[in-house]
């Protein structure tokens, strides 16, 4: 051990006790970024969020600035908090004799293993940031250098690390056979704490929301019925939908609404609000890509007097068939069982149309002006609510329909 720590000279030494102590402090600043921009609804940009480009804060929201749950900034933290003890580790076996602490026979193998190591996690993150990201976080890429420059001060260059590894590899062999069972419980520990982080999200949970609404981002609905009926008719909650099968959100909320119905007791309508001057005369005009909507929600009414009115929803949302051929073709794809001759009769048959101008009217009627809007049982909640909101919202209702 003295003869490997004879290999420290002062000045190095010092230079790596500056280099960790500052990597731990632009750590400690990742990590209130981090906190701010994932726990807080509003707050101050950082100084290093300058512009699309530069921008610690764009950085720190995505869910590249954790690895299996953990914030990166608090992986920094531990990286180097470790280098610091294996720099000290000498004098903390002198303290504490004959304990854990005698595995570490040569800390500055360990300290340059841990630097060349961390530098190409580093040189991958880099990456991230760059190509997928398009966004640099400036605080990152100094702690990138700052493990580089660790790892050149500690390492034996003449093997270009290879005998730092080796060493490094070798004496953790043989610490985990010496330690067995206290390796496998901390081992254990430390995977089970990671599965837990990484199920949880706990330590970002604005990540925990976006990955919980991911499922209603999905090409397909994988809750989708083929009926008219959408939850259970006797319900004491009845929930409204107005809807524009162009509308994204609406098929956000569409998914949303097929796994309420399976998990509380509520009964959907759907009611139509194409954003289209072709039949809805009550907006200003027909809002970009919502060209089509009359047409769709025609022929869902139509498809409704054949008993599969969600099951030609589900098609609509999914698909955009651009033409009335296109429509037929989908509906064929989806095996909806349709009389197709009569569903084209109904879908540009007066009564049809009449329905979908009473369904506007009805819209229009309540001032809602814009899709999607929910109505849980007389209460409006206009756009897309995070599905937790929407369950609370449904199973709040309930209970006041049953104490009424």
């Amino acid at each position: 051990m003295e003869n490997n720590q004879l290999k420290f000279t002062k000045i190095r030494f010092f230079i790596l006790l500056f280099l960790i102590i500052v990597g731990i402090v632009l750590c400690i600043d990742l990590g209130y970024i981090f906190y701010k921009t994932n726990f807080l609804d509003t707050f101050m940009p950082s100084f290093c969020s300058v512009s699309n480009l530069i921008d610690c804060d764009g950085v720190a929201q995505t869910s590249y600035a954790l690895s299996f749950g953990v914030p990166n900034a608090l992986w920094g933290i531990l990286l180097y908090s470790v280098m610091l003890m294996l720099l000290f580790v000498d004098r903390i076996q002198i303290a504490f004799k004959n304990t854990i602490f005698d595995v570490f026979k040569n800390p500055k193998s360990y300290i340059a293993t841990l630097g060349i190591l961390s530098f190409a996690i580093s040189m991958i993150l880099a990456f991230i940031s760059i190509y997928k990201i398009e966004k640099i976080c400036v605080l990152c890429f100094m702690t990138y250098f700052i493990n580089l420059f660790i790892a050149l001060v500690a390492a034996d260059l003449k093997s270009f690390f290879i005998n730092d590894i080796k060493t490094t590899i070798v004496d953790f062999v043989d610490g985990a056979k010496n330690h067995f069972i206290l390796f496998v419980v901390v081992l254990t520990a430390f995977i089970l704490t990671l599965v837990y982080l990484e199920d949880s999200l706990i330590l970002s949970p604005k990540l925990k929301k976006e990955r919980a609404m991911k499922e209603f981002y999905a090409d397909e609905n994988k809750y989708a019925i083929k009926g008219n009926i959408l939850g259970k008719e006797n319900s004491k909650v009845t929930i409204k939908i107005y809807s524009d099968f162009n509308c994204p959100f609406c098929k956000v909320v569409n998914i949303m609404l097929h796994k309420l119905a399976k998990e509380e007791d509520v009964f959907i309508e759907e009611i139509q609000y194409p954003l289209d001057t072709s039949c809805n005369k009550k907006i200003g005009g027909t809002l970009g890509g919502h060209e089509n909507s009359c047409l769709y929600s025609r022929y869902a009414i139509a498809a409704k007097k054949q008993g599969k009115y969600w099951g030609a929803a589900d098609v609509l949302f999914y698909k955009h068939p651009y033409s009335e051929d296109m429509i037929i073709e989908e509906f064929k794809k989806a095996r909806l069982n349709l009389d197709i001759e009569k569903l084209k009769s109904d879908a540009n048959s007066p009564s049809v149309y009449s329905e979908l101008i009473q369904d506007i009217e009805k819209t229009f009627s309540q001032n809602i002006n814009g899709t999607p809007t929910i109505d849980i049982n007389g209460v409006i909640y206009p756009g897309a609510l995070p599905y937790e909101e929407l369950k609370s919202k449904s199973v709040l209702a309930k209970k006041r329909a049953e104490n009424n």
